[in-house]
């Protein structure tokens, strides 16, 4: 691949780079409807240069991706209404917000699978770890949300792929580093609910969580992008 059609199919970064800033800045900021809009428009934007340049690789591949980004997209707005609401109706928002982002987690892990990603020692065990004390908190005593755990599950399971696919030759740097930081961004989901107790520790929270999910999804989706 030449540096200019690397160049040219990279140009959706142009876009998608400052809708990640304005999205994270306008949620720090207490904007709500400019974060609506900016966050939902996060995965369309990386969705709109996977048909651009879909015969640069198989349409399997270029479906599978497309798939987990409407994932993406109709997560993201449930998640967005689920921090607006409070109580039961907060709990219901984010669990349609999990199931959607399982049918992301699934096409990833599908495509990790197919390039050659296996579990590796170490960060399976990051992940299993991580996961298990989130588990605990967001349980707080109660029986686990099937629902989240279920989801709990497939991100790890994604991270894990991911992590341990960094000494793949094409991009797999990229991939590891979309991996773990998928599994940082929904760790500060959990921990902001628990202990963000002050406007400030909430700004700190949002800007956390949604920094490292448009980092990650940006890495994973373009580092997946090309034939293992």
């Amino acid at each position: 691949m030449s540096f200019a059609s690397f160049v040219r199919g990279r140009a959706d970064l142009l876009a998608y780079v400052p809708l990640a800033v304005v999205t994270t800045a306008a949620d720090v900021l207490g904007r709500d409807r400019t974060h609506a809009v900016s966050k939902v428009a996060l995965a369309p934007t990386l969705a709109a240069a996977l048909l651009a340049t879909r015969t640069q690789r198989c349409p399997k591949r270029t479906g599978t991706l497309l798939a987990a980004l409407v994932g993406s997209t109709v997560g993201d707005w449930y998640m967005y209404r689920s921090s607006r609401s409070d109580g039961d109706a907060a709990r219901s928002l984010m669990r349609r917000g999990a199931s959607a982002f399982g049918v992301q987690q699934v096409g990833l892990i599908g495509l990790l699978l197919h390039d050659g990603a296996r579990p590796r020692p170490v960060p399976s065990a990051v992940a299993a770890t991580t996961l298990a004390g989130l588990a605990v908190l967001d349980a707080d005593g109660g029986a686990p949300d099937p629902v989240l755990t279920g989801y709990g599950l497939l991100l790890g399971s994604m991270s894990a792929l991911a992590m341990g696919d960094g000494q793949r030759a094409r991009n797999g740097r990229a991939v590891a580093l979309g991996g773990a930081l998928f599994l940082v961004s929904d760790a500060a989901i959990i921990l902001g609910q628990q202990y963000a107790s002050t406007p400030r520790a909430q700004a700190i929270s949002s800007g956390v969580i949604l920094s490292t999910y448009t980092a990650a999804l940006a890495l994973l989706v373009h580092g997946l992008r090309d034939e293992g």
